[in-house]
């Protein structure tokens, strides 16, 4: 009967290692994904971001220089835009995304404000904890709903992105067809 070493022992772990380390390469990354992420609704949205917001756009991603021309305002959370101008947008069927620290703050300004009140049919408004970096609030009928992202620290562009097409299609399949 033969005795087993340390010295097998240990040449037989050594194996096991590298052969299983052996075949990683040809594991699937997600590098590629990384790099080229892709969007159900995003990439299809013309999108305007405003002047003080810190959010780079793919080139994939359809940007516009006027409000006007978008069917997705991304604002910085202290923006000078009033309730008026944020409720005629929504009643246009423009969603808006409210991005920073305070983004909550003034979409509640805006929800409370009597704009509001008069355009939409909504009874109430929620106020979460943590406060969220990222609000995006659409019209859907004569209700105004909103979707909230909290990160742990700084949102990176890509987190921002995809929230952003995350809400559109939300949006999208509760929006009812004509």
């Amino acid at each position: 009967m033969r005795r087993y070493t340390r010295r097998d022992a240990l040449g037989a772990c050594g194996i096991a290692l590298l052969s299983s380390l052996a075949g990683c390469s040809a594991l699937p990354t997600n590098s590629s994904n990384s790099e080229n992420p892709t969007y159900e609704r995003l990439d299809v949205t013309a999108v305007y971001v405003a002047n003080g917001v810190e959010l780079s756009m793919p080139a994939e991603i359809q940007t516009v220089n006027e409000t006007q021309n978008a069917d997705l305002l991304v604002l910085p959370h202290d923006t000078n835009i009033d309730a008026k101008q944020a409720s005629e947008w929504l009643l246009e069927d423009r969603v808006l995304a409210l991005l920073g620290e305070s983004s909550e703050a003034t979409w509640l300004s805006w929800a409370r404000s009597d704009a509001f009140r008069d355009a939409f049919e909504n009874e109430g408004y929620g106020d979460g904890e943590p406060d969220p970096s990222l609000v995006v609030g659409a019209r859907i009928d004569q209700l105004i709903t909103t979707y909230r992202y909290t990160w742990g620290d700084e949102p990176s562009d890509r987190d921002v992105l995809e929230a952003l097409d995350e809400s559109l299609v939300a949006i999208e399949k509760k929006t009812p067809t004509e």
